[in-house]
């Protein structure tokens, strides 16, 4: 008599179970996913808030030096229409003193605007820009950069200009040295000079400060003869590109960097805690 044996013998699942299992699977990898692209998201918006923060704080401080820049050259515009006034209609020997003092403050290199927004370049070149959602924010930050450059060729003009003529205008009016006996062994000795950091200029009864970077002044002062026309016509260049910048570029950009800043706070309200 032969015996059969059912050891657990089980019958095909049902096709109701095998659902079950592929929607458990289904669901288990899809959270994954979520949960790595929500991290991620996390991770791109934290380095997104730094990098604006960074911003944020970098325009500040290139708002505050272009409102400086604006002003030094307003004075710088009004240095040189005085400057001018005392070459054309006075005796300028007997205006030597303050035309000296107009002379070394519009002979240094004031107003020339370099930006502190390093992080503009993070944004750029990192591929940050691309996670700043606000389009508004985007085309301010946009903006902002494409004033820089335009300043900075704006700046270099400048520079450009005082490397080619400042040397020989700097020298040109007036006689800082004097000759001592030929058997002398220095010839050439600095006469005798106190030092100036800024000065007091007074014309038609209106005072005007000038930050002069520390100049020497002469005791015994003396006006060469030079040549009037051709050293006002390069003061009147020099300022026409300060004036120039200042119109075109400097406020621009001062306007842009303003709306700027406003626009990263009201994006990111917790901008200040941020840093």
């Amino acid at each position: 008599m032969e015996v059969h044996h059912h050891a657990g013998h089980h019958g095909p699942k049902k096709w109701k179970e095998h659902i079950t299992e592929f929607l458990m699977l289904f669901l288990a990898v899809s959270l994954g996913f979520l949960a790595e692209n929500i991290r991620e998201e996390q991770v791109v918006a934290h380095q997104t808030e730094s990098v604006m923060s960074q911003l944020y704080h970098e325009l500040q401080k290139d708002t505050a030096s272009l409102h400086k820049i604006d002003v030094v050259h307003n004075k710088q515009d009004t240095a040189t229409i005085v400057l001018e006034n005392y070459i054309l209609n006075t005796d300028l020997e007997a205006n030597k003193l303050n035309f000296f003092y107009l002379h070394n403050y519009l002979c240094i290199r004031e107003g020339m605007f370099e930006t502190s927004c390093i992080a503009l370049d993070q944004l750029k070149f990192a591929g940050i820009l691309k996670n700043v959602k606000d389009s508004k924010l985007r085309d301010c930050i946009e903006k902002y950069d494409l004033l820089l450059l335009q300043i900075k060729v704006r700046t270099e003009r400048e520079s450009d200009f005082m490397n080619r003529y400042m040397d020989d205008i700097r020298i040109a009016p007036f006689d800082y040295y004097y000759r001592t006996n030929s058997a002398s062994s220095d010839s050439f000795f600095n006469i005798k000079s106190s030092s100036m950091n800024s000065v007091v200029v007074t014309y038609h009864k209106k005072n005007y400060d000038l930050f002069l970077n520390k100049i020497y002044v002469p005791e015994n002062l003396k006006l060469k003869k030079f040549d009037k026309e051709l050293y006002l016509n390069r003061m009147l260049q020099l300022n026409g590109i300060r004036k120039s910048t200042n119109v075109n570029q400097a406020v621009q950009i001062l306007n842009a960097g303003t709306v700027l800043l406003q626009n990263i706070e009201r994006v990111y309200p917790n901008i200040n805690e941020a840093h």
